[in-house]
């Protein structure tokens, strides 16, 4: 349990400055939503026209949300050496008290 614990408490404390650091609050996406759907009876330009709004939306869309992961996987890509050397700690810590478990073992 308090393997655990620690180890949780050292990536936790490793790994929140590196990303409080670099994570900055996300833009909202500034895409402009169509209007309703014109319906049938509306003329040809004028459903032609809601079409390219409404896939214009969709692209501003799909371009916000590739920038969106593209600086979520920049963060967890600048974090991982801090979550690897926590997880190295760790089987160092786990090594560690086996071996002194081990020894004390041993002595009595």
């Amino acid at each position: 349990m308090i393997l655990r614990t620690l180890a949780v408490a050292v990536i936790v404390g490793l790994s929140v400055p590196a990303f409080a650091q670099q994570a900055a609050a996300p833009a909202a996406h500034g895409c402009t939503k169509p209007d309703e759907y014109p319906g049938r009876l509306a003329s040809d330009s004028r459903r032609a026209s809601w079409v390219k709004t409404a896939n214009a939306y969709l692209e501003c869309l799909k371009k916000h949300i590739q920038e969106q992961q593209g600086a979520y996987n920049k963060i967890l890509e600048q974090g991982k050496p801090h979550l690897d050397a926590a997880n190295a700690s760790i089987d160092e810590y786990n090594k560690a008290v086996a071996q002194f478990k081990a020894d004390q073992e041993r002595a009595n």
